[in-house]
């Protein structure tokens, strides 16, 4: 009996030890796939970086915009003045 005590206290034990190791292993497998996963996917840190970043080429691009436009509407202007200039000279001319 004393014999079948002491073999069920060390399979007991054995799978104490067993169970806990098993416990660490998948702690470290839940590590790593947890570290692999924050590999591949955007934090919230992140997403506020980007948005930051959007926003200042946003400003810039709109900055940009507005100085073609600006130049635009002065080409247009100096385009038609001449236009008036030529016509009025051609007229003139023609007189």
């Amino acid at each position: 009996m004393s014999a079948l005590r002491v073999d069920i206290n060390k399979n007991t034990s054995d799978l104490k030890n067993e169970i806990s190791d098993l416990k660490n292993e998948f702690r470290n497998e839940i590590s790593d796939l947890k570290n692999e996963f924050y590999k591949h996917f955007a934090t919230k840190a992140d997403m506020a970086k980007l948005e930051n970043s959007v926003a200042i080429d946003m400003a810039r691009l709109e900055t940009n915009i507005a100085k073609t436009e600006s130049k635009l509407i002065l080409w247009a202007f100096v385009f038609w003045a001449t236009q008036l200039g030529a016509m009025f000279a051609f007229l003139k001319f023609l007189k």
